[in-house]
């Protein structure tokens, strides 16, 4: 079938389904996937001020995990995450 026939918009839809595409991106998302099983599972700083985090003053807010380097930072951020979820 030749694609010039087709339509501009459906020239530019299968286009962005090309095969020679696939191989490229999944090393894009491979890589994608490294970083972020690294940040999720190894994340060891602070969610306020990026300073290294304490295991003591990790807490969890919906599933989620927050860590934080003490108790300010703590007290900060989490009254601000609270309530950006209660929206």
């Amino acid at each position: 079938m030749n694609l010039l026939l087709l339509p501009k918009q459906l020239q530019d839809l299968i286009s962005e389904f090309n095969a020679e595409h696939r191989p490229l991106m999944r090393a894009v998302i491979n890589e994608l996937l490294i970083k972020y099983e690294d940040r999720i599972e190894n994340n060891k700083y602070c969610v306020n001020c990026n300073g290294y985090a304490e295991e003591q003053y990790s807490t969890y807010i919906y599933w989620h995990k927050y860590n934080f380097c003490g108790e300010w930072c703590r007290y900060d951020r989490e009254y601000h995450i609270r309530k950006t979820l209660r929206r």
